[in-house]
């Protein structure tokens, strides 16, 4: 699988990447009037260096090459672990070749299929290579195609077509897929799409087929060191060796809401469950009330620890002082239903958790635990609770003791929690405090 891994190495760099990095590097070259900031320009990130590998301007065209190198950070790990790469890996490094036809009248852009005299700072189509730390080079199918317009706003595409890529009966075939971002500087608005109708892994011993793949977003800054907006993912299906899965369509939002931070997210899934049919899984989950400034503070110290934390209790100890911050405003976590639905019925949970102001800030988390109030409710349908019995012996267990409770033709549990004082079904249990 050493080819396979490759190409979904290189794959999901181009494309998750590139086109998120190469918008900067054509705003860069449309902006910039004076040739020296280009030939000698260097940006440098907490997550990559780019650096111009060579400079041509003409009267009407503009041509550059730019290497991107990936630090070690917080975000590399996180691609190393999305791509199955061990911790510290070298990733790739990227190429891109960017021509600029500038002007307000991009003339020289007509000479291509995808030129347009439009009105703008520039028109631009790049390409994209990827060279693997063992020197392989690897030209990536497609190009990018990039407008900007009088107002800076640029609009970049990235148009995958259909191949294939096979050695040795293992490879990687694709459809037709494209990637869009457009950009607006004048309130660093963000809006990006992406659809790829298939993508299969070929041979090996984990075939894997996912198909109909849609992603839509847009996000702008929140003002305290992270972004908000919306985003929704929809796939058709995924295939491999497991039971098969989808559609699947997912949505969430980050906002800010009377200067408190709120978040949404729902999901709903289709799969094959082993042994029971067909399933259907629905999440709707929001937080509100968080402070958004301490909930910053959060993030950036999660991002510089990430990457040099690798136990997972060791990170959590370390991220104490910010967790309690977030906690000591107080917030609203509520998971307004969870739903699993078989062939025997839907299993149905409702969970709401409200942390009140507090002084969690100190050593002892006391406070926090006696300023929260919280409710669950579980519902299960008899029939599928004699399915799951059957599955798992062990769920007989919690009717017997008391946590499930049969109510007409369902088994119910109801919790409720203040104070330090935890019900289950009516009977009181105190729980110590730290």
């Amino acid at each position: 699988m050493k080819l396979v891994k490759k190409w979904v190495v290189a794959l999901f760099l181009g494309l998750a990447l590139i086109v998120l990095i190469s918008p900067g590097l054509i705003g860069h070259f449309a902006e910039r009037s004076v040739d020296e900031n280009i030939r000698a320009g260097t940006v440098e990130s907490e997550d990559v260096v780019v650096s111009a590998l060579n400079f041509d301007r003409g009267w009407f065209t503009t041509e550059g090459q730019h290497r991107i190198e990936f630090r070690d950070s917080s975000t590399t790990d996180q691609v190393r672990q999305f791509i199955g790469l061990p911790p510290g890996t070298p990733l790739p490094v990227l190429i891109v070749t960017t021509r600029i036809d500038h002007g307000i009248f991009p003339v020289a852009s007509m000479s291509r299929e995808d030129g347009s005299l439009a009105p703008g700072l520039g028109d631009a189509i790049s390409t994209i290579k990827v060279e693997m730390p063992d020197g392989e080079t690897i030209d990536m199918p497609g190009v990018i195609n990039s407008s900007i317009g009088l107002t800076g706003a640029m609009r970049s595409t990235y148009e995958l077509p259909a191949g294939t890529y096979a050695e040795n009966g293992e490879g990687i075939r694709w459809s037709d897929g494209h990637v869009t971002l457009e950009t607006h500087p004048s309130n660093a608005r963000i809006r990006y799409d992406a659809a790829l109708d298939e993508l299969e892994v070929l041979g090996g011993d984990a075939p894997v087929r996912l198909e109909g793949l849609e992603i839509e977003g847009r996000q702008v800054p929140s003002g305290y060191g992270f972004a908000i907006g919306e985003v929704s993912a929809r796939i058709g299906s995924v295939i491999a060796t497991g039971p098969d899965v989808g559609p699947i369509s997912t949505d969430g939002s980050v906002r800010i809401d009377d200067g408190r931070l709120a978040v949404d997210f729902s999901l709903d899934l289709h799969s094959e469950a082993l042994g029971a049919g067909r399933a259907n899984t629905v999440i709707d989950l929001s937080a509100t009330g968080i402070d958004p400034v301490a909930f910053g503070r959060l993030l950036r110290r999660y991002q510089a620890l990430a990457g040099d934390t690798g136990n997972p209790d060791a990170l959590v100890n370390a991220l104490g002082p910010e967790l309690r911050a977030v906690a000591a405003s107080g917030f609203v976590l509520d998971l307004e239903r969870f739903a699993v639905t078989l062939p025997d019925g839907t299993l149905e949970a409702a969970v709401e958790v409200a942390v009140g102001e507090n002084d969690a800030t100190a050593e002892s988390w006391s406070s926090l635990l006696l300023a929260t109030e919280a409710t669950a409710d579980l519902r299960v349908p008899e029939p599928l609770m004699k399915t799951l019995m059957e599955l798992n012996p062990e769920a007989g267990a919690a009717v017997g003791m008391g946590y499930l409770k049969a109510d007409g033709d369902d088994y119910v549990t109801d919790i409720r929690y203040a104070k330090g004082v935890l019900t289950i079904n009516g009977a009181p249990m105190t729980i110590p405090l730290p």
